[in-house]
């Protein structure tokens, strides 16, 4: 049995597994959880990732919807302090689209929740609110999808 996850040791090395959507679909479906989380009652795994490319003049966007569809880093919680994963995109040779995975930034112990944090803009004042141990801020990360 593990007992510890050492700093630096790949946790999940596989894509977020989800329904690859366009952009403009990814903005609808936004609008319908934020209206289905606004009982605290739904949760959704709407997940966008943003690669910025080496010559810093464009930006290529990944709309990745686990909410129906996904696998289990879709149940990795956020955490206001960073949490105890880091993420990192890589990408394989032929590869038209990057994987996103989760790395040990320190030390976890035995039965610790793993965590990661989703971002650090909140522009929704009214967003989901955050539930971590931390030092919480009170609402998820969110941008305008």
């Amino acid at each position: 049995m593990l007992d510890m996850i050492e700093m630096a040791l790949p946790i999940i090395s596989r894509a977020i597994l989800g329904e690859l959507l366009m952009t403009k679909e990814a903005r609808t479906r936004q609008k319908i959880y934020d209206d289905l989380a606004s009982d605290d009652q739904f949760s959704s795994s709407l997940l966008v990732l943003k690669e910025h490319l080496p010559s810093g003049n464009a930006c290529m966007r990944i709309n990745i919807d686990a909410t129906r569809v996904g696998n289990v880093a879709r149940f990795i919680n956020h955490s206001c302090d960073g949490g105890n994963l880091s993420t990192k995109l890589v990408r394989n040779s032929g590869a038209l689209l990057p994987r996103l995975c989760f790395f040990a930034s320190r030390d976890t112990q035995e039965d610790e929740e793993l965590t990661f944090s989703y971002g650090d803009i909140r522009l929704r004042p009214k967003g989901l609110k955050c539930f971590c141990s931390s030092s919480c801020y009170g609402i998820l990360p969110s941008e305008n999808t």
